[in-house]
């Protein structure tokens, strides 16, 4: 078990912002967590991170309960990707020691690496397709390169869970889809397991097994991705009339007239 949610509530300033909220989440499977802006996904994030603390349920984390252990050491044992992590990056960092700085969970080095950490840095940055920018300054790269390397980033500390928040933000169409490239031959490979969160249907990659939609802190469907993503659920989640269309595995909502 990587995550198992159950019953968890969470009240922010007063404010339920998660709702009685079960789901568990298996070695292997990749879960898209889809919902409005404000349903709580970014706050769900938040707990499988361990910056944000249930205020009623149970939570467990890669095989522990909240409370058992140091959330600093599950913080280096999940992988993130978003894309405001760009901004904390000086751009005049090598882009290989923004790799590397994923091992030590910070956004700078201050140390000298070994060379084994050195050559699997290069390694990641040829899987996501930025090998000829080992030497680069980070300020330097588009923005979807900028993506592609905190992907590299987040593989580097061998995580068994990446979380990613909206990563797609900012991204031009053909920055867009070379991400999302990147991003499904990561979830192909099956490790480590990923939750995508996002709010728009047409940037879930191809890859992604399974399916939470979130409305106002409650889920509203979960499950495998082709039972859930649908055009009932997807109306009732988004409350307007939707109709969702696949090709080439990928998904596609239209909001009907």
């Amino acid at each position: 078990m990587i995550l198992g949610l159950s019953n968890v509530s969470l009240a922010i300033e007063g404010r339920k912002v998660i709702r009685d909220l079960s789901w568990e989440v298996k070695e292997g499977e990749n879960w898209v967590l889809v919902g409005q802006n404000g349903a709580g996904k970014t706050t769900l994030l938040g707990i499988l991170n361990g910056y944000r603390w249930p205020s009623a349920g149970r939570a467990t984390v890669l095989g522990k309960d909240f409370g058992s252990f140091d959330l600093r050491d599950l913080r280096r044992k999940i992988g993130f990707v978003s894309s405001y992590i760009s901004d904390w990056i000086p751009e005049e960092e090598k882009v290989i020691d923004v790799v590397v700085s994923g091992r030590y969970a910070s956004i700078k080095l201050w140390k000298n690496p070994p060379p084994e950490e050195l050559a699997f840095a290069n390694r990641l940055l040829r899987r996501v397709g930025c090998g000829r920018y080992e030497g680069a300054k980070f300020g330097k790269l588009s923005q979807g390169e900028r993506q592609r390397v905190i992907i590299a980033r987040a593989l580097m500390a061998r995580p068994r869970l990446m979380a990613l928040d909206e990563p797609c933000a900012g991204l031009d169409l053909p920055g867009r889809e070379k991400f999302l490239s990147t991003i499904a031959r990561v979830a192909e490979s099956g490790s480590p397991t990923m939750i995508y969160v996002t709010h728009r249907i047409e940037e879930i990659p191809a890859g992604f097994t399974h399916a939470l939609l979130l409305r106002e802190g409650r889920v509203t469907a979960k499950g495998r991705i082709e039972q859930v993503l649908n055009s009932r659920n997807l109306s009732r989640c988004f409350q307007v009339p939707i109709t969702v269309r696949k090709w080439r595995n990928r998904y596609y909502a239209l909001v009907d007239d």
